[in-house]
This record gives structure tokens, sequence and C-alpha cells, in this order.
């Protein structure tokens, strides 16, 4: 591989590649090319690669636009994906990385192209980025007042089914504030693991130790980063004082009415933010069953349990739920159901061009066959707590309705309001589902969560 590529810029094409050409996950290309040129990184080499990667992936969309009005006769989308990852990384690098020498972007986009061995192409890449440097063309959008539609795809670089879909339940100034939200890098919120530490004294040692600034925000015990923390075996977080989780998440306890002598299943327990904050709060009287069908998965809850604990009244259980049954019905279930993701879309870029709009479907009908099987596992007066980071109604509310044809009179639909704290009761539906949107005014994930209650037999 030529030297003339940095090693941050090499990763950063590379992973592009695999991301959009196999529909992978990001951190997982990451994490494999990371581990393969070890001994060359330093943490400002992965700054640069994460930046330059994520950039391009939420900006793909306007980008190749750009680019191809600019080749004008060349179809991109037959290009290589080597060529067409050079392109996309050179001009996000262009337009969007002031600190970036423009220069730099351009040479080190056509030497990743000349080392993957496609000279022939490195005429016109050179060509294009030098063409998109100078910015010497305007392109004419699309009208945001006769094809909004159109317009808030290519501006803010999302799918047009995406916008389509939103556009029919948004209004339009709602609509950008979220697709512009959806482009910008996530907040990082830990929550203060408050068995070996107080919320306020994990700011103060974070700071005084680490030199990580923070802010407090709405939901005690959650704690808002300026940068990435130290994680290193002697840091704050590998003892457990902390743990990196999404603010919406750390709702969902508040959620479940946890009493002593409890057993309640977190049906789907991996990575295990949500499983220790249940433990956290439940206390060792609380009985856990942690299921869990991936074995990655479930190492990585399990590490994070023996930080954050111990807890020994979790139960580890390696199984796909639908397959699981316990001896006796429980108290409580928590399913935080597998789903489109299309409220984090900010944390997970790539999700806006590998997910599909009949994906939301499909995704639904398995959720209900989960909520089916949790329905069944419950003893009467049990609760089932469901969330999901999703706000499309098929996802979400659209359950409810289809439970009370499935099953009328079966149960009561608990609202959140009673559980939530003060500041989060606005989030709360008509139809009492707990629903985050994308772009909302607390920098959340977005979010939905509902609660049943199993009633018992008509008397």
């Amino acid at each position: 591989m030529s030297l003339k590529v940095t090693i941050s810029r090499l990763i950063a094409f590379d992973a592009f590649v695999e991301v959009m050409e196999k529909n992978r996950k990001p951190e997982e290309v990451l994490e494999e090319l990371y581990a393969q040129n070890s001994r060359d990184l330093k943490r400002i080499d992965r700054n640069l690669t994460k930046e330059i990667l994520y950039g391009g992936l939420r900006w793909y969309k306007k980008i190749f636009w750009i680019l191809q009005h600019t080749s004008k006769k060349r179809d991109l989308s037959k290009v290589s994906p080597q060529v067409r990852a050079a392109l996309i990384l050179g001009t996000y690098q262009i337009f969007y990385m002031d600190r970036i020498p423009d220069r730099a972007a351009v040479n080190e986009s056509v030497e990743y192209v000349r080392a993957k061995g496609e000279a022939s192409a490195v005429p016109f890449v050179n060509g294009i980025l030098r063409q998109i440097a100078r910015r010497a063309e305007y392109f004419t959008k699309p009208d945001k007042t006769t094809k909004p539609v159109e317009y808030l795809a290519l501006q803010f670089s999302h799918p047009e089914w995406i916008v389509r879909r939103w556009h029919k339940r948004f209004s339009f100034e709602r609509l950008e504030t979220m697709l512009a939200a959806n482009n910008q890098p996530p907040p990082l919120f830990i929550r203060a693991n408050t068995l070996k530490i107080q919320p306020r004294d994990l700011q103060d040692s974070l700071l005084r130790d680490e030199q990580c600034q923070s802010d407090k925000t709405s939901l005690k015990g959650c704690i808002l980063l300026k940068k990435h923390p130290d994680m290193t075996p002697e840091s704050l977080f590998a003892k457990g004082f902390y743990t990196i989780q999404n603010q919406a998440s750390q709702l969902i306890p508040h959620l479940i009415k946890l009493e002593p002598g409890m057993t309640i299943i977190d049906a789907a327990a991996g990575p295990g933010g949500k499983l220790t904050h249940l433990a956290e709060i439940g206390g060792p009287s609380v009985k856990i069953i942690a299921v869990e069908k991936s074995e990655s998965q479930m190492r990585r809850a399990q590490d994070n349990a023996t930080r954050m604990g111990p807890y020994d009244q979790i139960e580890w259980i390696l199984s796909d739920f639908k397959d699981y049954k316990p001896v006796y019905p429980v108290d409580r279930i928590l399913l935080d159901a597998p789903c489109t993701g299309m409220g984090v879309l900010r944390r997970h870029p790539e999700g806006k061009w590998q997910k599909t709009e009949a994906g939301i479907s499909e995704m639904a009908s398995a959720q209900r066959e989960l909520i089916k099987h949790a329905f069944g596992l419950l003893k009467v007066g049990g609760e089932l707590i469901y969330s999901v980071c999703s706000f499309e109604s098929e996802e979400t509310e659209d359950h409810l309705k289809w439970l009370e044809k499935e099953m009328p009179g079966e149960f009561e639909i608990i609202t959140p309001v009673s559980r939530l704290p003060d500041y989060f009761k606005k989030y709360v539906t008509r139809q009492n589902v707990l629903m985050i949107f994308a772009g909302n005014q607390d920098d959340m994930d977005g979010f939905g969560a509902f609660i049943i209650r199993r009633k018992g037999p008509k008397q």
C-alpha cells in the first residue's frame, strides 16, 4: 500500500467501501481495520478516521449529486467502489472539514485510487476533485415549494422514501429540523453508577482525574460529556463508575415499577446498559433473567455487569427469546425489541442507505410475534414494557391497535406519565406512548415505548 495515503484516510476509505457495498456496520468494520493497523494508530488518527467516514455516510446523497453534476457525462454509479469512495470522502473533506487543506484532500484521494490498482482512474478523480475544490459551479436544486420532498432529500442528504414518509406526518419546518439533526454528530451521554459514586462526584472526578468536562442533564444520573472519555484499564470507566448509554434509553427503567421479590425478564439483554440499570434500581431482592441470543452481545452484557456490579441477582440465558419460557410466569418483561433504528440515524448514518420502507412492515411483524410471546409469559397483573429506538407508527402505537384486536379485554394500557420524571412527561402521547422524535429540544435519540398489564380472567 502506498505510503502517500495516511493511515486515517486509508482506513476511512476502505471502511466506506465495506459499509456501502456490503451493508456492514461501520463500527464493526472499523474494529477490524483498527486491529490490522494497531501499531500505527494514535487516538488522533482514529478520531480523523471516524470523522471522515461518518461524515461521508451522513452527506452521501448530497455529495453524490454534486459529483454527478460535476462529472456530467460519466455515470458515477458505474465506477468502482474504491473510486466512488475516493470521490465521496474527498469531497466531504473539501466541503465540510475546514482544517484540512483542499490540496491534501485531493492528493490523498488520488493516491488511494492509485494504491488500489486503478491508475487509469487517477486523472478522472484528480480532475473532478480539483474542480470541486475550486467550487467553480453552482447547480440548481429542486424547488422547495413545488418539490419539497426532492428538495429536503437533497439538501439534508436523506433517501426520498424517508423524507416522503415523514413529510406526510410532520410539517415542512419540523421536518427540516429533524433531518438537520440526523446529520449532526451524536451527543455522548453516560449514566453514573450510583452504587459506586454519585453523579456530582463523578463529574468532579472526570474533570480532575481525566480532564473531561461534562454537563448535567434533566435526567438524574445522566451526564453529557464534552469529549470521548478515557477507557484505559485504570480509568473511571474501567472501575465501573459509569457506563456509556443514550439518554433516551436511560428513561426505560423508570417505566418499570420494580418491587422487592419480583422477577423480571430482560428479553434482549446485550450489551447490558438497561440490564445493569435495572440491577442498580431493583437491588439484590429483584431477580433478573437476562435473555440474549447473540453470544458476543451476551459477553458484552456480562462484561458490563462485572465492571458495574457485581450483580448476583442476574441469571444468564443464552437463547432466542421466542424459544425461551421461564418455569413460572413473571412479574415484568422488558422487551427492548429489534427495530429499524429509524430514531437513531444520527448515530448510524449508514442506516439511511441500508434500510428500505418494506423493512419497516417486516420488522413490525417480527415485533408482534415477540410481543405475543412475551405477554404469554406474564402472570396476572404482570407488565410488559416494550421499547424501540424508532418512532415509526408501525413499530409503536400501531402495536396497541393490533393488541386491541388480537387480545381484546386481556390487557390494559398503563400510562407512562405516572412513572416518568416530571420533565419528560411531555413526551407521552394521547395514546399513552412515550414517543421521542428526532431533532427534539433535549438532543435525545428517537424512541418509542409503551406499557401493558395482563388482566385476570373475566368473572
